[in-house]
């Protein structure tokens, strides 16, 4: 996805309607949930050394996280129960910069994990960066961390 669509995406979301938002808290909360299951699988096959595995739970980890912003347009909190804190809007420009980053460790680990020859500590250390992302984030966007 290309910058130009990432921005239209973003923009598009502040013209969604309230039926719209509860559309796309439903999707953001699918997508963090499908996230964390992969984050799960890669643990598991990192432990088997199921580089595969690890490669393409990646890839879907950096496909979910080019979305995140735009999951998260103006108005979209959700209800009663959230965990979005507000400062996902009051910061939005470094809420953006930590998915990038997400982004762009789990493509890193996808990249290192389909390598013909991975590196297995250098698979370890670009896991432990993309999960080192997940907590930056929710530590600090996140109610309840």
């Amino acid at each position: 996805m290309t910058q130009k669509h990432l921005i239209a995406l973003v923009l598009s979301g502040f013209i969604i309607s309230t039926a719209g938002a509860s559309d796309v808290i439903s999707e953001r909360e699918q997508g963090f949930k499908g996230s964390k299951r992969a984050v799960a699988n890669i643990k598991d096959a990192l432990a088997e050394g199921d580089m595969i595995t690890i490669a393409t739970s990646a890839k879907s980890v950096a496909d979910f996280a080019v979305r995140i912003p735009a999951l998260f347009p103006a108005g979209s909190k959700g209800g009663f129960f959230s965990a979005a804190k507000e400062d996902i809007w009051r910061n939005f420009p470094d809420f953006v910069q930590k998915s990038k980053s997400f982004q762009a460790d789990a493509q890193a680990l996808a990249a290192l994990a389909a390598a013909p020859s991975p590196d297995k500590a250098a698979v370890n250390a670009a896991f432990a960066k993309v999960t080192d992302d997940c907590k930056t984030c929710h530590q600090t966007y996140k109610k309840g961390w």
